[in-house]
């Protein structure tokens, strides 16, 4: 039997320019739901100036959004 109450967390790191005009990345994630339908998304507030932050910090956001949430991800 599927269980119809997990979610899963997108997380992703979005490219702009920073202040100075400099490449920053900033956090984005979305949660989906059993579908693949989005219930929800976010985009932090920190820039990084490498990939591979902005990507862990998205991750966390969505994870930490989900354990408030109370719901279920799916391994």
């Amino acid at each position: 039997m599927e269980n119809h109450n997990k979610y899963r967390v997108v997380a992703k790191a979005v490219k702009h320019h920073g202040d100075a005009g400099e490449q920053v990345y900033r956090a984005s994630y979305r949660i989906l739901d059993h579908i693949g339908e989005e219930i929800e998304s976010s985009t932090g507030t920190n820039d990084y100036r490498d990939i591979t932050s902005a990507f862990n910090e998205a991750f966390a956001l969505g994870h930490e959004r989900l354990r408030a949430m109370g719901v279920d991800t799916v391994q």
